[in-house]
């Protein structure tokens, strides 16, 4: 294969899985480029969406439109991500790019610079998946700047110890990722295939069950289709700068209302994350949305949205 289409692979942006053209860039604290829309009335609440890890807008494709009408709704990529960009070339291998620079704590360092921009003082937060980490982290850098949080199927510290109820992954990956550096750049063109494959959905929904059994195939096409965009020792850094975080000082320290929406047959962050949420955070409430997997947001959208949008008609006018 051509080492030109193996570079608009990795590199560059990757529009695949974007369903809101990132019209508005920021440059963040060490001159990354993050890009982002802002969908609603100028003038109304803001709520900034915040993805699950690799994530581009797949899992807010029912969200956004319930929320847009009264809200000024953010949809933006992380750092390295959809068509945000990466510090600086990735280098050989990707050995430019540290893993501590693809941290939860610097996409959070990014939402700011988001908020910065657009003037913003107050806002709700809502994560999904590894977004919830990002949420609690910019609570932790400045609790005043927001009026709640909500959680949807996610972690409040790295996944990788809850995956399917065992810490196996947390002790296994640190060790195996380095070995993928160590394979020719040219194997690697089997993470392409298999993202891009008719298997990639019925193994994620019948295999691995990480994607419900309500979830339709098409919207989970423009995930899988960036995925196999991505440089896989790029997300092999994001995986360990993923690991690396935990937020669990933060939960009771939090003191603005937390809705925590979650299945109760999520492999990934099973529900007892969330009742360890709940009891942590002292003004949480817990969902629990029966037979709910990872992918809630596409599976349970008319729940979800109902949920989110009735936390945030019940939230202080002002802080």
């Amino acid at each position: 294969m051509a080492p030109m289409v193996i570079a608009r692979w990795w590199y560059g942006p990757k529009t695949a899985g974007q369903l809101w053209e990132k019209d508005r860039s920021v440059e963040s604290f060490d001159s990354t480029e993050i890009r982002y829309t802002v969908r609603g009335p100028a003038d109304a609440p803001v709520v900034v969406l915040c993805a699950g890890f690799v994530c581009p807008d797949t899992y807010w494709k029912y969200l956004v439109p319930a929320l847009e009408s009264d809200h000024r709704v953010i949809v933006w990529n992380y750092r390295g991500i959809g068509v945000s960009g990466l510090p600086r070339p990735p280098g050989f291998h990707a050995r430019d790019i540290a893993e501590d620079e693809l941290s939860v704590e610097n996409n959070a360092r990014d939402l700011e610079a988001i908020l910065d921009a657009e003037s913003i003082d107050a806002a709700v937060l809502v994560g999904h998946s590894m977004g919830c980490q990002v949420v609690f982290e910019a609570y932790r850098r400045r609790p005043p700047r927001y009026r709640g949080l909500v959680a949807l199927a996610g972690p409040y510290r790295t996944p990788l110890r809850t995956f399917y109820g065992t810490d196996a992954s947390a002790r296994i990956a640190p060790l195996t990722l380095p070995f993928v550096h160590l394979l020719p750049r040219v194997t690697l063109v089997g993470w392409r295939l298999a993202f891009d494959s008719p298997l990639a959905y019925p193994v994620g929904k019948h295999v691995l069950r990480a994607i419900g059994p309500t979830v339709k195939e098409e919207d989970m096409k423009g995930y899988f289709e960036h995925l196999s965009t991505l440089d896989p020792l790029i997300v092999g850094k994001m995986v360990r700068g993923m690991h690396s975080h935990d937020a669990s000082d933060v939960l009771p320290t939090i003191r603005v209302p937390v809705l925590i929406v979650h299945g109760t047959r999520d492999p990934f962050t099973p529900i007892a994350v969330a009742v360890d949420m709940e009891r942590a955070i002292p003004e949480a409430t817990l969902v629990k949305i029966e037979g709910g997997s990872h992918t809630l947001p596409i599976e349970y959208p008319a729940e979800v949205a109902g949920e989110v949008r009735t936390f945030l008609k019940g939230l202080p006018a002002t802080l």
